[in-house]
């Protein structure tokens, strides 16, 4: 994953100008700081001196930080009390532009959790809560929340009541009817609670908790989470497992997604929140999961590194991207063989697959565009790429100027290419008869005739696509004016 996931990441946000819904259990964080320079006479305990005090959000109003601070419209649907705590996440929550017409003043405390920190060290935690369920009068309100204004819902349950078994399975039904994705970050023992959900997002623990175990047999744990996420409707599991990074839970097996590697970890908490809310993200931004996963794990990498809750920018990925990771575009360069297994994967059901192919000898403006307008047409853009010797053949010996690994890479840093697949064929015949396209993408300095495979494609109910490139732009005049 590389810098141009990023960018393609604010491009789409900025594109969809619906809203994130977050409803859940909000929290305030506060943190004492201090240090201690000697014990208490009244008893044996250290003294903090406090230097400053800091509020931040937690549980469910940390969620909906996170999910605005990457651009995104968001509301938070929740309830505090008409107390100090209360008017801080009010302020802290208008500050960071969140909407807070729909956080509802009917707890007896807000759920506040103090922090005594000497130095980077805590010593001590308070906690302020009571356990409250949410009044079925309100439940009308919150559904009429979940409208065509909305692109996806999170359910960011700390089981501090707000989010009642009741409500969930109402806002999970009423979704689903307007197919909206929900993704739930559960609290509750019972997975049951999310049937429904498209993604659940346990940790470690709670996903035991789930299925009532203490075995430590991971092939097990999946094979019984599976059976769970089946029985329940749930179209993903996605567990975090801190210092191991993500499992996709979508079958019998599960997708390892390591974590990055860390210079330093000073605090975990709210890691979790940052996980959720760049899946959200993700989401609304419309990308694959696999993605979402990588970005999801990229955040919380960065959120750990930070003392106290932290929210995540879209400028701290890209500092991330910048200074820490490689470009790995090469994972895009496949066999036929290995294509073929992708695609016929049942994450690709329902998604239009496009292909388009040339030698692309020295990439220039005309080519982006090109592909840029292809990608736009399709959920995954294949491009087959002519070998060294497949160009020889095609232009003669003195091309091509770049060679095909290089070739091959950096077209695969292109966030409209998909995957890349060399044929060392004058033409590409043999690949769109194994791939299958839907859409065969060309030029429009062809005609539908002219176009390679367009009595194939239409076969199997395809379709050829003329694409518009941009006049003047072409590797031989870029060539022919660096020899001349």
């Amino acid at each position: 994953m590389n810098k141009l996931i990023y960018t393609d990441l604010i491009k789409k946000i900025k594109k969809n100008n619906k809203k994130i819904l977050v409803i859940g259990d909000a929290m305030l964080d506060k943190y004492n700081h201090g240090s201690i320079q000697r014990i208490s006479p009244e008893a044996p305990v250290p003294v903090l001196k406090v230097s400053n005090e800091e509020y931040k959000l937690g549980g469910a109003a940390n969620v909906a930080a996170n999910i605005a601070a990457y651009g995104i419209k968001t509301t938070l649907i929740s309830s505090i009390a008409k107390d100090e705590f209360g008017k801080k996440i009010l302020q802290l929550l208008k500050n960071k532009k969140i909407n807070t017409t729909k956080i509802f003043q009917n707890k007896i405390i807000t759920t506040t959790k103090i922090r005594s920190v000497a130095g980077n060290q805590q010593i001590l935690r308070t906690d302020y809560e009571n356990y409250e369920e949410t009044s079925a009068h309100l439940f009308k309100k919150i559904l009429g929340e979940i409208n065509n204004t909305v692109s996806l819902v999170v359910l960011s349950d700390y089981n501090k009541g707000f989010l009642s078994e009741a409500l969930v399975k109402k806002i999970i039904l009423h979704c689903n009817k307007k197919n909206l994705l929900v993704v739930s970050d559960p609290k509750n023992k019972d997975i049951s609670k999310y049937s429904g959900s498209f993604i659940v997002t346990p940790n470690q623990k709670e996903a035991l908790d789930f299925l009532q175990s203490k075995t430590s047999n991971e092939s097990q744990i999946i094979k019984s989470l599976n059976k769970l996420r089946i029985k329940h409707k749930i179209k993903n599991l996605i567990m975090t497992e801190s210092e191991k990074g993500i499992k996709w839970i979508q079958g019998n097996s599960a997708k390892q997604f390591p974590v990055p590697k860390t210079q330093k970890v000073f605090d975990v908490s709210g890691a979790g929140d940052t996980v959720v809310a760049t899946i959200a993200a993700g989401l609304h931004a419309g990308f694959d999961l696999e993605v979402i996963i990588n970005l999801a794990n990229i955040a919380a990498s960065i959120v750990i590194q930070i003392p106290g809750t932290a929210i995540i920018t879209l400028q701290d990925l890209e500092s991330f991207f910048i200074e820490q990771i490689p470009i790995k575009a090469t994972k895009k360069i496949l066999s036929l063989k290995e294509l073929l297994e992708k695609i016929h994967n049942n994450q690709f059901k329902n998604k239009v697959i496009g292909f388009t192919n040339g030698c692309f000898d020295i990439l220039h403006p005309g080519h982006v565009s090109y592909l840029e307008k292809a990608k736009e047409k399709v959920d995954y853009l294949i491009l087959g790429l002519n070998t060294d010797q497949s160009i020889k053949k095609i232009k003669g010996p003195s091309r091509p100027i770049v060679n095909e690994k290089d070739r091959a890479n950096v077209l695969a840093g292109l966030s409209s290419v998909d995957a890349i697949v060399m044929f060392g064929e004058t033409n590409p015949l043999k690949l769109i008869k194994a791939i299958k396209p839907h859409l065969l993408i060309k030029g429009n300095d062809y005609t539908e005739t002219e176009v390679i495979g367009h009595k194939e494609v239409k076969k199997w109910g395809g379709k050829v696509l003329l694409v518009e490139i941009v006049p003047g732009k072409s590797s031989s005049r870029i060539i022919k004016k660096i020899t001349s």
